[in-house]
């Protein structure tokens, strides 16, 4: 079955008791107590909650949330789909779940700015160390980062600033002669255009309040397990009393329906508007690995179906402060947020440069100019284009 498919016809509604019908769509189910029949049915159903990770009570969000789990993880062929309250969540989860006391870490050096804070001020109140690598490390330069107690590798590709794509099956199998787990943000190319799984990675993390649900009004996160690591994470999202609201799960699985549609314009767009930006003359560099003069270009179009709308572009070290400004406060179809994957174009500034440990930034030959991250949402390209036009005109102006 393919993907398309499998988005849209992952679950369908209970039926109506009466008129004896379902709807397309289940029903959002409310409800903290469960209730069984007998001693025996309660049994019956404590065991077979175990065996789908959940807990026999309404914690676990009912079977939306099941259906909703169990769609995003079919779509990555994954063994067991992990819902939860947030995209941080669902970077952090995993790790709580494969690491102890006293064991080691290797974080890429680009990683979404909140999980590294939470690297640097929660797991070492865990006991647990961390090392930051450089997201273009060889495997020979991993193999230095490692210790003994060195137990997980976790990768972002590309990195959803600066745009570093990483060799995905290589570092997988680096990892697994070694007996590290792998752990991937996947929220930039999503099931559709990247399985993580499928190159042998452990788990693969989603912010799914970004283009799985789509419409920017969920906050949600969504984890895919292989069958090694499944019971780890069910087992912490139970002792730590994590439940996603029925709402978002409802969200999350009508999202999932339309991102097969949904996607190729988000792609199409920015990679018309990141073709039209290379050639504007206040642009130094264009950070998008499906350009094909992007350093990470052959990964992509290797490993990759296809791209998001996510990118960076350069500007040029002589724009100043103020020209920049000019410019972000002159967009009308680009919103002034940090968020991305929704429906809406974006613009905003970045700045790599506090957040990273161990890689240089700017990268010689990028510039050293204002980064500025652009998503492309699902408006005209050529509108989007005209705005960007007339923010450059008042740039110019200053």
């Amino acid at each position: 079955m393919k993907d398309e498919t499998k988005v849209v016809h992952g679950h369908r509604g209970p039926k109506m008791e009466r008129l004896d019908v379902r709807t397309v769509n289940p029903a959002i189910q409310r409800g903290s107590t469960y209730l069984y029949d007998s001693v025996q049915h309660m049994q019956e159903v404590r065991t077979t909650a175990a065996e789908l990770g959940i807990q026999s009570y309404g914690i676990s969000g009912g079977d939306l949330t099941l259906h909703w789990q169990e769609a995003f993880c079919a779509l990555e062929n994954g063994f067991r789909g992990v819902a939860v309250n947030s995209g941080l969540l669902a970077c952090t989860l995993p790790l709580l779940s494969l690491l102890d006391t006293g064991e080691h870490l290797l974080m890429v050096d680009s990683v979404y700015e909140p999980v590294r804070t939470f690297c640097n001020k929660f797991l070492p109140r865990l006991g647990i160390s961390v090392t930051y690598y450089d997201p273009l490390s060889t495997l020979d330069e991993l193999d230095a980062l490692t210790t003994d107690k060195t137990r997980v590798i976790y990768l972002e590709t590309p990195g959803s600033v600066t745009f570093e794509m990483q060799d995905i099956p290589a570092i997988a199998a680096w990892a697994q002669d070694r007996g590290l787990r792998t752990i991937i943000d996947n929220t930039w190319a999503t099931g559709m255009y990247f399985k993580p799984l499928d190159h042998g990675i452990d788990i693969s993390t989603h912010a799914a309040t970004k283009y799985m649900c789509g419409h920017s009004d969920v906050i949600a996160g969504a984890i895919v397990c292989n069958e090694a690591t499944a019971p780890l994470v069910e087992a912490t999202r139970t002792q730590m009393g994590l439940a996603i609201p029925p709402d978002e799960a409802y969200q999350g699985l009508r999202g999932l329906r339309t991102m097969a549609v949904r996607l190729p314009v988000h792609w199409q767009n920015g990679l018309k508007l990141a073709h039209y930006l290379s050639g504007r003359e206040e642009v130094t560099n264009v950070l998008h690995p499906a350009m094909e003069q992007d350093p990470g270009h052959a990964i992509w179009s290797r490993d990759f179906k296809g791209a998001s709308g996510l990118f960076s572009v350069v500007l040029r070290s002589d724009i100043s402060w103020a020209q920049m400004n000019a410019f972000l406060d002159s967009l009308k179809l680009y919103g002034l947020g940090y968020s991305w994957g929704g429906f809406e174009s974006l613009c905003v500034l970045q700045d790599p440069t506090p957040f990273r440990t161990v890689s240089q930034w700017p990268r010689p030959g990028i510039g050293n100019g204002y980064v500025l991250r652009f998503h492309a949402g699902l408006e005209d390209a050529d509108d989007l284009i005209a705005d960007i036009e007339q923010a450059f005109h008042a740039l110019h102006k200053v």
